[in-house]
């Protein structure tokens, strides 16, 4: 599951417009989505193996939140992490259950590239929030790429077939809760750390994981907590490097290399599960993509 949108929202310093800073964040973020793309590979061996997602939700959560807690007591300790705003952090910690717990729950019967094409609705949704939420100014051309981003998720999830996979929704719910962290972090980052904000959300779901994973548990060997251990690594690294993607280079160059997360899931699915998408897929990632990619053009050409 990508966060891309992530870095976005929130830069850790001022991108410049050096042609080699844009070259280093294109590196970034090719490896970074690259990354991320492998840890839902994994985690679809994990789903396919019949383990809970709550389970390997939890054991990922835990291996996270021990990375996060030596860097908190190495940079000041408690003090570093102190908050008022409980509300926004639960919020964000509801969502950022919900958004894991769907998607990798949908990676038991859905290609992986499918669920990848149908959770790049979020730009689009985010986007067309934005609106609302933060009074900001769309104009006819975004809304342009927006509808169209929709017809393409509508085109890979073929509702006129009558055969509309119940995952497909999942997906749909996976990248809506995921649209909600990224606008309540957008909104908590005004008085927040980047890193603040990381931390109250990995923590709040591994607490709420851990409490539930006694009901949903089995025994792991040590392989298979090998792979839950290389997911946790795979999303921390990933994180790591779209921050600084997003950090280093300028966003309306950098966006578009966020679409080769459906290279990956194509690429992936194929060598590890032995799927290679339908035809409709293909229409919808070219529909998808071209409207993503107008909409990065128009934001250029705005600025």
């Amino acid at each position: 599951m990508r966060v891309g949108s992530f870095a976005k929202e929130y830069p850790m310093s001022t991108p410049s417009s050096l042609p080699n800073n844009n070259i280093k964040g294109i590196a970034f973020i090719l490896v970074g989505v690259f990354l991320m793309s492998s840890m839902d590979a994994v985690a679809k061996l994990l789903v396919q193996a019949d383990y809970s997602v709550i389970q390997i939700l939890a054991i990922r959560g835990m291996i996270n939140t021990s990375i996060l807690l030596v860097w908190m007591f190495s940079h000041g300790g408690f003090p570093s992490v102190r908050t008022k705003q409980y509300k926004g952090h639960g919020l964000r910690i509801v969502l950022g259950l919900m958004a894991p717990l769907l998607f990798f729950m949908s990676l038991k019967n859905l290609p992986l590239a499918d669920a990848t094409v149908i959770f790049f609705i979020s730009p689009f949704v985010m986007t067309a929030l934005s609106v609302p939420l933060f009074k900001e100014k769309v104009g006819i051309h975004r809304w342009g790429a927006i509808i169209l981003g929709f017809i393409g998720v509508l085109i890979v999830m073929q509702p006129t077939s009558g055969i509309v996979e119940i995952e497909a929704f999942m997906v749909l719910g996976a990248s809506l809760s995921y649209c909600g962290i990224m606008l309540a972090g957008r909104w908590l980052g005004t008085t927040e750390s980047t890193f603040t904000i990381i931390f109250y959300m990995t923590l709040g779901i591994t607490l709420i994981m851990g409490l539930l994973s006694p009901f949903f548990w089995q025994p792991m060997p040590l392989e298979d907590l090998a792979l839950v251990g290389a997911m946790a690594l795979l999303s921390l690294s990933g994180n790591i490097c779209l921050i600084k993607a997003f950090s280093t280079g300028e966003v309306g160059v950098i966006t578009p290399f966020e679409y080769s997360g459906i290279i990956w899931a194509v690429v992936l699915g194929f060598v590890v599960f032995s799927d290679f998408p339908a035809q409709n897929v293909w229409i919808g990632v070219a529909v998808i993509g071209t409207s993503g990619l107008y909409m990065v053009y128009r934001e250029n050409k705005k600025r």
